[in-house]
């Protein structure tokens, strides 16, 4: 009768335990959820991550731009954030490996062999033996602690996809500024050669003593500005190159011998064509997620701390004077121990320790809740730039079209006495910048874009609609 209540007692605690340690899904709060009704309509999770992600390099692929392309290869490859990411992310599979051989029994083997001499005699003896342990916490503590590492290890994996985001989206973001200082050069140069040739009618002008001495040192000021602005602008580049040196861990001088280009454009329907569950998606939400889950898991193995542990081991084995009589009727040697132990004077490290544990889930929490609002914030930034680079589009150009005529008609105006230089400064000066004003406009258009990948957390498979 008592052995049957042993075992049924035994039975209640193994079936509270395994109930206490069911997995608890880690959804969105009230106010969280609030956040995202309010900013991103469509809600959250209603689509497998693989049937919207696409992989950092065929998204950049979608930008048709072979030179950062190649960049991309080589970040992926060399950078070293992600080298250490990969590191942290093989460090915690480690611990769940660890953690999950926790919840079996642990066995060796051993042999030995001995000589005893005394007295001018002398007596052999040979033993083998194996050996198995096993305990188990009433409380589920092996079984969380393995959950913990299991949630920990995700959280590794998509801190490494982020990393990748973030890394990639570094590069393409100096390639662009890149692209756009050596725009900037061009508009450079082509200023040099308009503010030359105005600078040499002026000349004229003045040696046939039609204008005054003015208007030559204006137009040779504005001629010697332009080449030190050329000298600016080859530094910012060589800037940028050192920088896609650092992020791609290759040699300066192959950076260099990168073919000059435009700016890089995206699809124009990436920014309209994006799933709404992508945001949910994003993987440094999905991390601090985990990492909720792996503080919630924790606080249970705190928590096991209360309840008694079984430990059971034994041995088996044999010994005998000669290897051959190993295993023979009357040399086996055995022993099984068991033993029931629980906290009795050390409640209070317990109680700390279950406090420390559930301080730390609300600070995973609350980090969780700060990551979405980071997410919320950076998608709309990044939607509002697009829009408003768009919006900017056509009249800039008309601007630069118009400064152009206007800056020519000055000139020509100037070259027959009918205007006066600062006319034709002024108009020189409203193109230079219209140039530079378009130029800046069509970089901020793509520099939204990668906000916007930066904000998703990678990049996306567009809506066919």
């Amino acid at each position: 009768m008592r052995k049957r209540t042993t075992i049924s007692l035994l039975s209640l605690l193994v079936a509270l335990t395994l109930s206490g340690c069911a997995v608890q899904p880690v959804t969105l709060s009230d106010q969280q959820s609030r956040l995202v009704a309010s900013h991103w309509s469509a809600g959250e999770g209603s689509v497998e991550a693989k049937n919207l992600r696409l992989p950092p390099d065929q998204w950049w692929a979608l930008w048709n731009d072979p030179s950062l392309n190649g960049l991309i290869e080589s970040t992926l490859k060399n950078n070293t954030d992600i080298a250490q990411a990969q590191a942290n992310l093989r460090s915690a599979l480690a611990t769940l490996t660890g953690a999950t051989a926790g919840l079996f029994p642990t066995a060796t083997l051993g042999a030995d062999a001995s000589r005893n001499r005394r007295e001018g005699s002398s007596t052999d003896s040979f033993g083998a033996d194996a050996s198995a342990a096993w305990s188990f916490s009433f409380g589920g503590r092996d079984v969380s602690a393995r959950r913990a590492a299991q949630a920990s290890a995700n959280a590794s994996q998509l801190s490494l996809e982020d990393t990748k985001s973030a890394m990639t989206s570094e590069v393409a973001l100096t390639y662009v500024r890149l692209r756009l200082a050596q725009t900037r050069l061009d508009i450079a140069r082509q200023s040099v050669r308009s503010y030359e040739e105005a600078k040499n009618l002026t000349q004229w002008r003045y040696q046939a003593g039609l204008v005054s001495a003015t208007d030559y040192e204006q137009a040779n000021a504005q001629y010697e500005n332009a080449k030190a602005t050329i000298a600016t602008t080859r530094h910012d580049i060589l800037q940028y190159q050192t920088a896609l040196s650092r992020l791609t861990v290759t040699p300066l001088s192959e950076i260099q011998a990168i073919p000059e280009g435009h700016i890089p454009m995206p699809p124009s329907n990436l920014a309209v064509a994006i799933p709404a569950d992508v945001l949910s998606l994003r993987p440094d939400v999905l991390s601090a997620r985990e990492n909720v889950r792996a503080a919630m898991e924790n606080v249970r193995v705190a928590q096991a701390d209360f309840l008694p542990t079984l430990s059971l081991s034994g041995t088996i084995g044999t010994a005998a004077a000669t290897v051959g009589a190993l295993g023979a009727s009357g040399t086996g040697i055995g022993a099984l121990v068991g033993a029931l132990s629980m906290p009795f004077l050390n409640w209070g490290d317990a109680v700390a320790g279950t406090e420390t544990q559930k301080a730390n889930l609300d600070r995973a929490q609350a980090q969780y809740t700060a990551t979405l609002v980071e997410a919320l914030e950076e998608t709309e930034n990044a939607l509002s730039g697009i829009r408003s680079s768009a919006a900017k589009k056509a009249s800039l150009r008309t601007a630069t079209e118009s400064s152009h005529l206007a800056a020519q008609l000055a000139l020509q105006q100037y070259s027959s006495g009918l205007e006066d230089y600062q006319t034709v400064l002024s108009t020189q000066r409203s193109w230079l910048t219209a140039q530079d004003n378009e130029a800046s406009n069509w970089a901020d258009w793509a520099i939204a874009h990668i906000d916007l990948y930066r904000a998703l957390g990678g990049g996306w498979t567009p809506e066919a609609n």
